[in-house]
């Protein structure tokens, strides 16, 4: 199998904050646990922060194979999803078939997401892919998690997924069309 790489959208619950050190210290614990489990020094994980609404963080993480992701993903669930439902509110979850190592993990990137990505998508300045969460057994078994009862969207149409460098001065890309554009900030990375 090809290798993922899921992006996550949460936001933080009320009286949580990123720059707490015991959160600080659990995130840490996250991605050193994903790194685990994808390759040393693979640099693929990281932790973001909406720079326009920072209660929405956004992780990116990216394995070599399907197979890696469901093994490493299991044990996630089991010990540390539970406690990360204690500080954030599931939003949506996204899996592509892209290797994310063709991405630099920059200290600030665009995620873009949305329908009909011919009219906005631009792949001289970003990498992306289609969703196909909604197609994995993975997903079909997460639809319900405990400790957290968190409800994971399927949705039925198809969502182009792109991550883009921001620089400053730089052309902001397109607006999505019926999706969003998040400019995030690294909280971590591993």
């Amino acid at each position: 199998m090809p290798p993922i790489t899921k992006f996550w959208l949460s936001t933080l619950k009320n009286e949580q904050s990123v720059n707490s050190p015991v959160f600080l210290q659990f995130i840490s614990e996250i991605l050193d646990f994903c790194a685990s489990h994808s390759g040393p020094g693979s640099g693929m994980h990281a932790f973001y922060q909406d720079i326009n609404n920072p209660s929405r963080l956004f992780m990116i993480t990216g394995y070599p194979s399907q197979e890696l992701n469901t093994a490493a993903d299991k044990i996630y669930a089991e010990e540390y999803l539970p406690r990360m439902f204690d500080y954030v509110q599931h939003v949506w979850l996204k899996q592509l078939d892209m290797d994310i190592t063709t991405v630099r993990l920059d200290e600030k990137v665009v995620v873009a997401y949305g329908k009909n990505p011919s009219q906005w998508k631009d792949e001289k300045k970003g990498f992306g892919g289609w969703d196909v969460w909604p197609k994995t057994a993975q997903a079909e078994k997460n639809t319900q998690v405990e400790g957290g009862n968190q409800n994971f969207e399927i949705a039925a149409d198809q969502v182009w997924v792109q991550i883009s460098r921001l620089e400053d001065g730089s052309a902001d890309p397109a607006e999505p069309t019926e999706g969003e554009k998040l400019y995030l900030h690294k909280v971590m990375s591993r």
